[in-house]
């Protein structure tokens, strides 16, 4: 399996993945657009099948923040090929769009995420520091300097 079919296969699993419309890889730009749905009646359009509820309790705030940093991070480091990541998210009438660079994200976090390993356990250091936990103020900090302003 070639990089690009690893991706396309990843993003077939990636967390959220009922939650989005489009995911594409524009490989003149090492670009990732990730597209959620806009609301609920956009994604039973599209045969969406999860509950109002279900798809209204799984946005949380610190969902929200996990999908835009961690995910993001998690893609950076198994496919050092993307350079940035584009995510359009809009929920309860608020926009979480975010525009985040591999370069960024290294720079913020002082690392170089392509590097973390799971087999040393430096992925798990970084997950443990920049994202898990309900509220975890570094993820946070990360969050508001992604999110297009």
């Amino acid at each position: 399996m070639n990089y690009l079919e690893d991706l396309k296969s990843y993003l077939e699993v990636i967390t959220g993945k009922n939650f989005i419309k489009a995911a594409t890889y524009i490989e003149a730009q090492e670009t990732l657009l990730i597209t959620y749905y806009k609301s609920y009646e956009e994604a039973v359009e599209y045969g969406f099948n999860v509950s109002k509820q279900d798809y209204e309790n799984y946005f949380t705030q610190s969902k929200i923040e996990k999908l835009i940093v961690e995910e993001t991070a998690r893609l950076f480091r198994k496919y050092p090929f993307v350079q940035v990541i584009a995510i359009d998210l809009k929920f309860g009438g608020n926009d979480f769009s975010a525009d985040v660079s591999r370069e960024k994200f290294n720079s913020l976090t002082q690392t170089k995420l392509e590097k973390l390993s799971l087999d040393n356990g430096t992925w798990q250091e970084f997950q443990k520091e920049f994202t898990s936990g309900v509220k975890n103020a570094k993820r946070n900090n990360l969050f508001n300097e992604f999110i297009i302003k």
